[in-house]
């Protein structure tokens, strides 16, 4: 098993080999983790850039990278490096020196619509809530916008192809698959995807009883396998009634999907945020302050802790 990283409100922990869970020191709080050519880095709720030096040790990057409120971020590891921060409203920074210094994307302002795009909760400032490398192509990107859909460059944010033929533009994540042509998205109607490279989308909802999906992982050891979870109504409903969230798997590339269950709770009342897979094919899910690991695909699950600070990001490493 590889070793977990876990982000929290209170810093990160380790969960080892051993399956013993440990403070490390750095970052006091944390909002997003993501593996970098260089080695794990984490971004705080604050906003300040850390990077993991090996074994548990930390070093302080930024204290501020930029100043908007950051939602995505992203890294490319093929690439030194190589940094995204999606932030609101909508934009894209990238770093090609680990974060020490940063460029606006402003081309992204100029893309047709753009003075469409929104958020339901007031002021209805969007925001780029995805961004993920290109597998396929070394220095493209794709960005999420929520609410505005898919775009991709692949000339370092010049120039944006509009993907969004059949797509809701509510958008939560874009996935490209491991290897070809295939794109998966979440978002607030559901799961989608496209088998060629965005230009058109189809609705897969076979075994989704729930539509408002969020986190998605493509396992690159089996090509079509897929992990999201679903609450059962947008964010504003879980304040008073719980996301009343589930987990599902596909390993159709989402044409169908089954719900996982042994193990878990009935529903979930804080939503499935993160879901990690580690080289093994180990699969670990954060809801909450509880933290879940399944050795078999996720048809069973055993629950790892609970009474965590609440957790934000979960990296396998």
């Amino acid at each position: 098993m590889s070793e977990i990283l876990i982000g929290t409100q209170n810093g990160v922990l380790r969960l080892g080999n051993d399956g013993n869970l440990q403070p490390e020191g750095g970052p006091p709080t944390v909002a997003f983790l993501t593996c970098a050519h260089e080695g794990v880095v984490a971004l705080t709720q604050q906003g300040a850039l850390w990077h993991r030096t090996g074994g548990n040790g930390w070093e302080l990057v930024h204290e501020r990278p930029v100043a908007e409120d950051i939602w995505a971020f992203a890294a490319d590891p093929r690439a030194p490096g190589r940094l995204y921060l999606g932030v609101s409203p909508a934009l894209l920074y990238w770093s090609d020196d680990g974060g020490t210094s940063w460029t606006a994307c402003e081309a992204i302002r100029r893309i047709p619509g753009y003075e469409r795009w929104t958020f339901p909760p007031p002021p209805h400032i969007p925001h780029v809530r995805s961004v993920v490398p290109d597998p396929q192509v070394l220095g493209a990107v794709y960005i999420g916008v929520e609410e505005g859909g898919i775009y991709r460059s692949g000339d370092r944010g010049e120039t944006w192809e509009s993907l969004n033929e059949g797509l809701y533009w509510d958008v939560h994540t874009v996935t490209p698959a491991p290897d070809g042509q295939r794109l998966y998205a979440t978002t607030g109607r559901g799961f989608y995807r496209s088998d060629d490279g965005g230009q058109h989308w189809r609705h897969l909802m076979s075994g989704l009883e729930r539509r408002y999906t969020v986190p998605l992982v493509a396992t690159p050891q089996r090509p079509g396998r897929l992990y999201t979870a679903a609450a059962a109504g947008p964010p504003p409903s879980w304040r008073q009634e719980g996301a009343n969230a589930a987990l599902y798997r596909s390993d159709d590339g989402g044409e169908h999907w089954i719900r996982l269950e042994q193990g878990l709770p009935p529903q979930f009342d804080a939503m499935v945020r993160q879901i990690a897979v580690d080289d093994a094919g180990a699969v670990f899910i954060a809801a909450g302050q509880e933290l879940f690991a399944s050795h078999d695909d996720g048809d069973s699950w055993q629950r790892l802790t609970g009474g965590l600070p609440p957790v934000q990001a979960l990296v396998a490493v």
